[in-house]
C-alpha cells in the first residue's frame, strides 16, 4: 500500500507539475500576444499621426501657393495699370508739348506777316474761336476728355460728328494723336 500511496504523490506532484507548466506556457502566450497587440498598435498610432500630419502640410502648403499665385496676380495687374497710366501720361505730356510747340510757331508765323502787330490772343478771342461751342459738339464736357477718352469716344459718333470734332480740336487743345485717330476714323468711313 505504501508503494500505491506513494505512486498516487507522484501522479499528483506530476499532475501539478503539468498544470503548472501548462499554466507559465498560458502566461507567455498571453503576454507574447499582449506584446503584439500593443506593438500592432502603437505602429497603427505611429503611421496614423504620421499620415495625418503629412496630408496637414500638403494642404499648408497647397495654401501657400494659392495665396503666392494671388499676390502674383495682384502684383501683374498693378504693372499693368501702373504702365497704361504712365503711358497715358507721357502721351498727354507730349501732346500738350505738340499743342505748345504749334501755337507758338503759328504765333511766330504771324508775327512775321507783313502789316500785323503780333498779341497774345485775348480770352475773347480764345472763346470766340471755339471754346464756347464746347456745348454744341457731339461729345459731352469735351474739353475735360483726355486723348485717350475721345479716341474711345469717337467711334461711336457718325462721320459728320467725328469731322465737327475734329475742326474744333484743331482750333483748341490741336493733340496730334487724336486728330490722327479722328482722321484715320473719316478716311475709313469714306471708302465704305
Amino acid at each position: 500500500m505504501i508503494d500505491q500511496q506513494e505512486q498516487q504523490r507522484v501522479n499528483q506532484a506530476a499532475e501539478q507539475f503539468t498544470d503548472a507548466l501548462v499554466q507559465s506556457y498560458k502566461t507567455v502566450a498571453e503576454r507574447g500576444t499582449s506584446a503584439q497587440e500593443h506593438s500592432a498598435h502603437l505602429t497603427e498610432v505611429f503611421f496614423n499621426q504620421t499620415i495625418n500630419n503629412l496630408r496637414a502640410q500638403a494642404e499648408e502648403n497647397r495654401q501657400a501657393s494659392q495665396q503666392l499665385a494671388e499676390q502674383r496676380q495682384r502684383q501683374a495687374d498693378a504693372v499693368q495699370v501702373l504702365t497704361r497710366e504712365s503711358v497715358d501720361a507721357y502721351k498727354n505730356f507730349v501732346d500738350s508739348m505738340f499743342s505748345y510747340w504749334q501755337g507758338a510757331t503759328q504765333t511766330a508765323e504771324r508775327a512775321t506777316e507783313p502789316g500785323t502787330i503780333s498779341s497774345p490772343p485775348s480770352t475773347d478771342e480764345g472763346t470766340a474761336r471755339g471754346k464756347s461751342s464746347d456745348a454744341e459738339l457731339p461729345l459731352e464736357n469735351y474739353d475735360k476728355l483726355n486723348a485717350n477718352e475721345v479716341t474711345d469716344r469717337i467711334e461711336k459718333l457718325s462721320v459728320q460728328g467725328i469731322e465737327h470734332l475734329r475742326e474744333y480740336e484743331a482750333r483748341n487743345k490741336n493733340r496730334r494723336t487724336v486728330l490722327e485717330r479722328m482722321d484715320a476714323r473719316i478716311s475709313a468711313a469714306s471708302e465704305v
